[in-house]
């Protein structure tokens, strides 16, 4: 599964859980974020939202890929 996570008009921090890693991301630039395939009825992850930041919380293994804009 592939996601877009875009700063649309101010800077936004981008968290990875449980890495614990964090980028920022400058108004007007985006992640997109893969999550590895997962069985049927499963749920890859969970994304939260804060003012100002976003939580990407992957089950199972930890491990997302994301490539910057």
């Amino acid at each position: 599964m592939r996601f877009r996570v875009s700063a649309v008009e101010a800077a936004l921090v981008v968290q990875f859980e449980p890495s614990g890693m964090e980028y920022e991301l400058a108004a007007g630039d985006h992640l997109v974020v893969e999550w590895p395939p997962v069985p049927d009825g499963e749920i890859a992850g969970d994304v939260e939202y804060a003012p100002g930041m976003v939580t990407i919380a992957e089950r199972g293994s930890g491990h997302s890929r994301a490539w910057n804009s």
